[in-house]
């Protein structure tokens, strides 16, 4: 449905603290610049109106009145922003830093169903993995990836204000991070926003940890009246693979007194699950487990609400607040395991009982999110901007083992087992401040802005049901068959549960403004305290030259730094399984041991310190006229002391391990650590174009290319505390490696075309994927995947008259049925077959947009 104000959906008068997607043919650049050609009307009344005043003359609710204006707009060449930038009225392409602005209308018109694949197929610098249906991961979200790096790279803001992340994170090797914990982008319906920001440079000097890929600023919607309502089909072309999925989403504005408003936003939804793998090559045709459902995690129970709200109190005042919940359940499938092989646990007698064909394991995860901020705003010609706000979010996961046994329990294990929940809390108290100075030699009036904040952090790991991991009275490995415990992931222990908290405190302070008519300055430090770690202090500065009311340069360069996630620093886990060796039954016990605990210690583990980063960059931005726009960035990355999950170091790989280990009952152990260095380098370029077709309708197409390339510049090796020395190469292997340095596609290509003419309208994409490879333990076993098109298509019809406020639209994602390479079917270093999940997983998990094929939808909206 069109969320965009349209005439079905009156407009309300703008309001305090509101931000805009002004849509302008001029800049507020080009108003430095007497000798300017003449422009429109309406676009010189525009820029003129957010061109900053004396602080001296300017109230909040005319900075807001400032902010909001042309908030009607659907994607203009160069739209108001505020990420990244403190001046009011800013625009895309006057920022000193590359800023993408997304509407919720162009969202919505790439017919994806959640938020994080809408911008995968906007944004060339944005990308996130499918979901794989496979255990612990289906319970991870894609996370959100700028310029190839980690999930936990990029901050992730709602309205300006930190967003907290997820409790679980994927040990798998996957695209996105391994180990990253990251902002869960499908909990924020699409139906709730007005537009998405996306900031591309480091600024931690201006937001804190965790931004130094960039920033992704959601705006909500702050309607007082009108809304929609839309209902969502979508299905694969291949309707034996599954995938089927249902929507139904909307949104209603409200008046409040004085002006004010409240926008309640929702979705609502299920999702089949899908597959498209080969038949398992080890059992025979007409088995029931032949055919894994390997492709995508069934959804249900989806349910997303958002509120937001505003209620000024006068000109000066106002008080607002917003609040998100989401809810869902997935339910992924393991590998098949078989009652034939020759494993000591499996084929005991009560595993044969229940599963005489084998099983394959289930794991339900159960998501509940929920976060609220409320604040207030302040401003008078004395006393500037004041914005104070408090907020608290929390992730919460829990999960359950279907098709299970615990075998050393005989008959009396259940089938169904809790194995434990994750829950991560955040809280956040900020305080901002920003005024217009007039300063005699500069050229305009000087934003400087300066602020403080707290942040508290709590993680909380909850043991399962103990019949998921302890030993029960049939214990006894040594008969034939022997009856062990659990092979699987075994849940949470009583020794992994714990709570475990910190505290964040920072200043900032912030300065830009105009040098001269054509130097645009801006300074900013920040310094924060962390509880754990200690104290780190950023900065940034910019640049920006305009040549000419056409052309200009812009630079920037920072430090900046990622603390620790309170996710990664509390987590530990546990697994075991009675296997035979050497010829004697054994449980062999892996472990992800706690950063910095004593054992992690003993074996190089030591307590994680924080990320720092050196982000450079230099752009260029040229518009040839008020109807088309052209941006390119270089820019380059530095991190040390990387955060990384180490490989399972084993005390068969590495003999030194095990007097370490063996007291411990551990045969396999990995820890979080600060092992690497990375530089990152890259180029963006962006293009627009708006065509007026006179009575043919108006023709809007844009361009986008991202390049990078990420490579390991130091990797440290770790001692024992006896002193023996552990290489980098067997802390963090091949394929770790690869996925920080190949496992992105190298350049990304996004081109689109949007027409409108009376009641149609045709929106059409395409998406080209260089090359990337997949990295295994053995060299000869890599993989290089070649690059990939993938084009959409959507077409919509409003009606009028009777049915007036309906629209209809019908679209393909990926029209042209298109997939990435398949996986090899042989293993190359051995000639021999695949087995497991590698004879049956015919495309890759890291490929980044899937291996399902076409997807076709329809969407019925009713706007009001």
């Amino acid at each position: 449905m069109s969320t965009s104000r349209s005439t079905t959906v009156p407009e309300r008068r703008p309001t305090l603290g509101s931000t805009s997607t002004a849509e302008i043919g001029s800049t507020t650049a080009r108003d430095r610049f007497p000798s300017a050609p003449a422009r429109p009307l309406l676009a010189l009344l525009i820029a003129a109106t957010f061109s900053p005043g004396p602080a001296s003359a300017q109230t909040v609710a005319e900075a807001s009145t400032a902010a909001q204006a042309g908030s009607t707009a659907t994607g203009g060449l160069d739209a108001v922003v505020v990420t990244g930038t403190r001046r009011i009225g800013t625009t895309s392409l006057d920022a000193p830093a590359p800023v993408d602005v997304l509407t919720a209308e162009t969202l919505e018109r790439t017919g994806a169903a959640d938020l994080s694949r809408a911008l995968i197929s906007l944004s060339p610098s944005f990308s996130a993995p499918s979901t794989p249906n496979g255990g612990f991961a289906s319970s991870i979200p894609a996370g959100a990836s700028l310029r190839g790096l980690s999930a936990d790279e990029v901050l992730v803001l709602i309205n300006g204000k930190r967003r907290h992340v997820g409790a679980n994170f994927t040990r798998q090797t996957l695209a996105g991070g391994r180990g990253a914990a990251a902002v869960d982008l499908s909990l924020i319906p699409v139906s709730a926003i007005d537009r998405v920001e996306i900031l591309r440079d480091g600024a931690a000097a201006q937001y804190g940890s965790d931004a130094i890929a960039g920033v992704i600023n959601i705006v909500l919607k702050s309607q007082d009246s009108g809304g929609g309502l839309a209902y969502r089909w979508g299905g694969l072309s291949h309707e034996d693979r599954g995938g089927e999925q249902h929507t139904l989403n909307g949104w209603k504005g409200l008046a409040l007194p004085n002006d004010g408003f409240l926008t309640l936003s929702f979705d609502a939804g299920k999702k089949a699950k899908a597959n498209n793998t080969r038949p398992d090559p080890s059992l025979p045709v007409g088995h029931p487990f032949r055919d894994w459902a390997f492709g995508s995690p069934q959804l249900k129970d989806q349910l997303n609400v958002v509120a937001n709200a505003e209620l000024p109190l006068g000109t000066d005042t106002a008080l607002y607040a917003f609040g998100t919940y989401g809810q869902r359940q997935s339910i992924g499938e393991n590998f098949y395991e078989s009652n034939t092989a020759n494993s000591v646990l499996a084929r005991s007698v009560f595993f044969q009982q229940r599963f005489p064909q084998g099983r394959i394991p289930i794991n339900v995860y159960d998501l509940d999110d929920a976060a609220l901020n409320v604040g207030a705003r302040h401003g008078s010609a004395r006393a500037g901007q004041w914005d104070a706000a408090l907020n608290i979010g929390r992730n919460t996961v829990k999960s359950t083992d279907r098709n299970a046994i615990n075998p050393s329990y005989g008959p009396d294990s259940p089938s169904t087992i809790y194995t434990g929940s994750r829950e991560n809390t955040q809280a956040n108290a900020t305080l901002d401040y920003s005024r217009d100075v007039d300063v005699s030699w500069l050229a305009g009036p000087l934003t400087i802005a300066a602020g403080a904040a707290y942040r508290w952090e709590r993680y909380v790991l909850e043991a399962g049901d103990p019949l998921a991991y302890t030993r029960g009275p049939f214990y006894n490995p040594s008969q034939v068959p022997g009856v062990g415990v659990p092979g699987l992931y075994s849940g949470i222990t009583d020794q992994d549960a714990r709570r475990l908290s910190r505290k964040v405190g920072g200043a900032y302070v912030s300065a830009e403004g105009q040098v001269t008519e054509r130097l645009n300055v801006g300074l900013a430090l920040r310094s924060e305290h962390y509880s754990d770690f200690g104290a780190t202090t950023n900065g940034k500065v910019s640049l920006r030259y305009d040549f000419t009311p056409r052309i200009a340069l812009r630079s920037t360069a920072s430090n900046g730094y990622r603390a620790p996630s309170i996710v990664q620093l509390g987590y530990s886990a546990f697994s075991v399984q009675t296997a035979t060796v050497n010829g004697q039954p054994v449980d062999v016990q892996q472990r992800t041991l706690l950063p910095g605990s004593p054992i992690a210690n003993l074996i190089g583990g030591t307590a994680l310190r924080p990320e720092k980063s050196k982000n450079v960059s230099l752009g260029l931005v040229w518009r040839p006229s008020a109807e088309a726009s052209a941006t390119i960035d270089l820019y380059q990355i530095d991190i040390d002391q990387r955060i990384a999950l180490s490989e399972n170091l084993t005390t068969a790989a590495l003999p030194a391990l095990t007097p370490i280990l063996s007291p411990f009952g551990i045969n396999s152990a990995a820890f979080f650590t600060n092992v690497l260095d990375t530089r990152t380098r890259g180029a963006e370029l962006t293009g627009k174009y708006r065509l007026a077709l006179g009575a043919g309708g108006r023709l809007d197409l844009n361009a986008g290319y991202a390049w990078n390339q990420t490579r390991i510049t130091r990797a440290r090796d770790v001692a024992t505390a006896s002193g023996a020395v552990i290489p980098s190469t067997l802390i963090v292997g091949r394929n770790t490696r690869g996925l920080i340095e190949e496992i992105t596609p190298r350049d990304k290509l996004v081109l689109g075309a949007d027409w409108h003419q009376g009641a149609w309208s045709v929106n059409g994409g395409a998406r080209r994927y260089g090359k990337w490879t997949n990295r295994a333990t053995n060299a000869l076993d890599d993989k290089t995947y070649g690059a990939q098109w993938v084009v959409d298509a959507e077409v919509a019809y409003r009606f009028d008259g009777a049915l007036r406020g309906l629209t209809l639209a019908v679209g393909a994602i990926n029209l042209f049925d298109s997939y990435p390479d398949e996986n090899p079917t042989v293993v190359a270093s051995t000639g021999q077959p695949a087995t497991g999940s590698g004879a049956i997983t015919k495309y890759s998990f890291n490929s980044p947009e899937g291996g399902l094929g076409t997807q076709l939808y329809a969407r019925l909206s009713y706007s009001f």
